[in-house]
């Protein structure tokens, strides 16, 4: 089962799209918070939360007024399962939860015409509503759909006889002259409300008696109501941002020009755009190289953001796309665990290593590893990288790790590289960098995020060396990186 921590949400970008939906309901809002991924068992059940969304994304311009009046309808309606439930053990409602369960009816026959509307188009699976009018009936007996609730006197005789007597016992007290005529008046009117609010309180009990066979249709329209609110919020974001609905497939993993929308978002305010990334991977292990600050952790992230929203049953952000169903997704980006451990950052990974590993090898998973054995000296890294990579080629996962050390991806199934700084002239960009000028602002301007595979034996990017130059560093330091590059 894919469990995906509060940080690791964070880190690569989920957080941010589930902290822009709108969920109006109070069940929507839980499926939100809650978010659940399918797994593989469950294929079924995710197809058709896939076909439901990319039906309901394409129909959002033709649907955008009935999508409104649904979700202003779902904005007032009030959580009452709790309520229901007790109705269903044989418990007496009071008179707010009875006034709740009304309004939550009312919403629901509100509800039906649009949803009938919304569905001659979108034809989602699963989603439907019952007919509320049976149990409307028993809360709002005289037809009224009046918002208020209130016992009326034609539910009980006896009600009615203690309702008349007290109206004539309050118009005796409005007319009584005297302090002591008024107390004795009083005194009687405590008795027949304590007799107005025992017949209330019958009165009610045999409200929810009558309620009681709904009960368990309304909690399932509970349910219903919770998915309809997240499909429409996963239709507009996919409308947005731009959404595919993935293939499935068995083993193979392909994203061409995914997107990350919190950082599509970042950039957009700075006046830039998000470079589209595309990679294929499959079973056995990937290497992604490439120098500091030229987006492999992006990449990776971009990448376990679609497959988590894909197994959440959204559309990817992407232009194509093809996944399989993993049991579990696994990410090691930082070392946060260090901190709270005591470890060194290199003793924290391998534990956290040690951890994942376990979870990978019990069913087809993704595992991530972003700039792993980073905490140790570079000669030994690399030896630790290769080592861990030629391991996973061997573990049934789609594995990915990113790393600056070039020699490790001759022990990958797959290379691909960072294309960052490959077709720029440092030259020119050192000349835009003036003594005023933000030098890494200019040279992200230039940088290329995009990835490509590598067929063969590939030479380590000189991109580190590249931005020393257009930073301008002191000549006599560049000649001595030059001389000891190898």
């Amino acid at each position: 089962m894919i469990s995906v921590s509060f940080d690791d949400r964070v880190q690569i970008g989920l957080q941010y799209i589930l902290d822009s939906l709108h969920g109006c309901s109070p069940f929507g809002q839980e499926r939100i918070r809650k978010l659940r991924f399918f797994a593989p068992s469950e294929r079924e059940a995710l197809e058709t939360e896939l076909g439901n969304t990319e039906r309901a994304a394409a129909a959002a311009d033709a649907l955008k007024d009935v999508y409104d009046a649904i979700m202003l309808e779902l904005c007032q309606i009030k959580d009452v399962r709790g309520s229901l439930s007790r109705c269903r053990a044989g418990e007496t409602l009071d008179h707010v939860e009875l006034f709740e369960i009304k309004g939550y009816l009312l919403r629901i026959e509100a509800l039906l015409p649009l949803l009938t509307r919304m569905q001659e188009t979108v034809h989602a699976d699963g989603i439907a509503l019952h007919d509320p009018a049976s149990a409307l009936s028993v809360l709002d007996p005289e037809q009224t759909r009046s918002r208020g609730f209130y016992l009326p006197d034609s539910l009980s005789p006896r009600l009615q006889t203690i309702r008349s007597a007290k109206r004539k016992i309050e118009e005796r007290l409005y007319a009584a002259k005297t302090d002591a005529e008024k107390n004795a008046i009083r005194i009687e009117r405590t008795r027949i409300c304590a007799d107005e609010e025992d017949e209330e309180r019958r009165v009610r009990a045999d409200l929810c008696a009558a309620l009681n066979p709904y009960v368990d249709e309304l909690l399932l329209d509970a349910d219903t109501l919770g998915r309809l609110d997240f499909l429409i919020q996963k239709a507009l974001f996919a409308v947005k941002y731009g959404g595919v609905r993935p293939a499935i497939t068995e083993t193979e993993l392909v994203l061409e020009e995914m997107r990350n929308p919190e950082l599509c978002d970042v950039l957009k305010e700075k006046g830039r755009a998000f470079v589209p990334v595309s990679i294929a991977l499959d079973r056995g292990a990937t290497v992604i190289t490439g120098a500091n600050m030229g987006g492999k952790s992006v990449a990776m992230k971009t990448v376990a953001l679609n497959v988590l929203l894909f197994h959440a049953g959204f559309l990817v952000c992407a232009k194509r796309a093809s996944m399989p169903l993993f049991c579990s997704v696994l990410m090691l980006f930082d070392e946060a665990q260090s901190m709270r451990s005591g470890l060194s950052g290199f003793g924290s990974e391998i534990v956290a290593f040690e951890k994942a590993l376990a979870t990978v090898e019990q069913g087809y998973a993704l595992f991530l590893l972003d700039e792993f054995a980073r905490g140790t000296n570079p000669d030994e890294g690399a030896a630790i990288v290769t080592a861990v990579t030629q391991y996973l080629n061997g573990v049934n996962a789609v594995s990915v790790l990113s790393t600056h050390y070039d020699q490790v991806a001759s022990a990958a199934n797959a290379h691909y590289q960072i294309i960052g700084l490959r077709d720029v002239d440092p030259d020119a960009i050192r000349a835009a960098v003036s003594p005023d000028a933000d030098g890494i602002a200019v040279i992200a301007r230039h940088m290329n995020y995009g990835l490509y595979r590598v067929e063969g034996k590939s030479d380590c990017p000189k991109d580190a060396l590249n931005i020393c130059r257009m930073l301008s560093l002191k000549p006599e330091i560049l000649d001595l990186i030059e001389q000891n590059y190898v």
